[in-house]
């Protein structure tokens, strides 16, 4: 699968996601840090789906995907702002030991912001779905007997076929 203009998928293909990893060997630390962190959530994501594939609807790794999605998409939105501070700002001192254990936390604040979101989430559905359940009698669909005489009812299938 290539993209317009021959280019490559970014996680496409095994290579990549290798020359991925790799493309940070001759930046900063704070970079590596950064871009690092972001393979954790890929590779665990990618572990967390493979495992899937072979325990199906286990919701520990139906969580642990979601969760780990969320993660990196909100790592990312990080990623962008030490590496290209908005509005101007002042960039992020590259070799400062400070600002790499911030990183360190702010990873983890990222993580459990995901988990937060999942669990709310999860209160809302659960709490739509007992209201939704428990005015119109359970989630079951219980078969009830017609009133009607069977033979009436034959009668009204009958009138509508060819047979007679």
């Amino acid at each position: 699968m290539t993209l317009p203009g021959g280019q490559a998928p970014p996680f496409g293909h095994p290579g990549s996601r290798f020359l991925f990893y790799f493309h940070v060997m001759s930046r900063p630390l704070l970079d590596q840090l950064i871009h690092s962190l972001l393979l954790i959530a890929i590779f665990g994501a990618a572990a967390s789906v493979l495992l899937e594939t072979f325990l199906r609807d286990n919701i520990v790794l139906e969580l642990l995907r979601s969760s780990l999605a969320l993660l990196q998409g909100t790592w990312l939105f990080q990623i962008g702002f030490v590496l290209f501070p908005p509005w101007g700002g002042p960039a992020w001192d590259a070799n400062d030991h400070g600002n790499i254990m911030f990183l360190i936390m702010c990873f983890c604040w990222h993580y459990a912001l995901a988990i937060v979101i999942l669990a709310m989430n999860y209160a809302v559905a659960y709490r739509v779905v007992q209201k939704c359940c428990t005015n119109k009698g359970g989630t079951e669909i219980k078969l009830a007997k017609r009133k009607e005489n069977e033979k009436s009812s034959r009668i009204a299938l009958l009138k509508g076929s060819d047979e007679d």
